[in-house]
C-alpha cells in the first residue's frame, strides 16, 4: 500500500477522516487497558481488605473490625479501595466517551462512503485499504 500515493486511496476529506479514525481508536485501546489496569488494583485491594479481615484470630470478629479501620493500616487500606474504586469510576467514564466517539465517527466515515471514495478508482482501492486498517489498527469499515 505504500507504493502507491495516498490521493490514489481517497480524497483529502476522507484521508482526514481516517487518520481521526485511527486515533481515536487508539485513544479507545488505551483507555481499556486503563480500564482493565484500574480493575486489577481495586479487586487486589479489595481482596487483601478481605484477607485481613478474616485472618483475624479473633473467633469474634465484630469487636475486631472496629480498631482494625482505625489502625493506620485500615486506614491506608480503606484509602486504598476507595482511590482505587474511583480511579476505576473516572477511567470506565473515560473510555465510554471514547468507545462513544470512535463508534460515531466510524459510523460517519461509513455512511459518507459514497463521498469519500466518489469515484470507481477510488472505490476499487477503498477495499484494500479496509482490509489494512482492520489488520493493523483493528478499524473495521465493512459494516455499521
Amino acid at each position: 500500500m505504500a507504493a502507491v500515493y495516498k490521493e490514489a486511496y481517497m480524497t483529502p476529506i476522507g484521508e482526514r477522516l481516517i487518520r481521526e479514525l485511527i486515533e481515536r481508536k487508539k485513544e479507545e485501546k488505551k483507555r481499556e487497558r486503563s480500564v482493565t489496569f484500574a480493575a486489577w488494583i481495586a479487586t487486589a485491594a479489595f481482596a487483601l481488605m478481605l484477607l485481613l479481615l478474616f485472618s483475624m484470630e479473633e473467633s469474634n470478629v465484630g469487636p475486631a473490625i472496629m480498631p482494625f479501620f482505625r489502625s493506620d493500616y485500615g486506614l491506608t487500606l480503606v484509602a486504598l479501595c476507595t482511590g482505587a474504586s474511583a480511579f476505576l469510576i473516572i477511567e470506565k467514564k473515560k473510555r465510554d466517551k471514547a468507545e462513544k466517539e470512535y463508534t460515531e465517527l466510524r459510523k460517519e466515515v461509513v455512511d459518507r462512503y459514497e463521498e469519500i471514495w466518489n469515484t470507481e478508482q477510488l472505490r476499487a482501492y477503498s477495499y484494500p485499504l479496509f482490509e489494512w486498517l482492520e489488520r493493523e489498527h483493528d478499524v473495521n469499515l465493512y459494516h455499521q
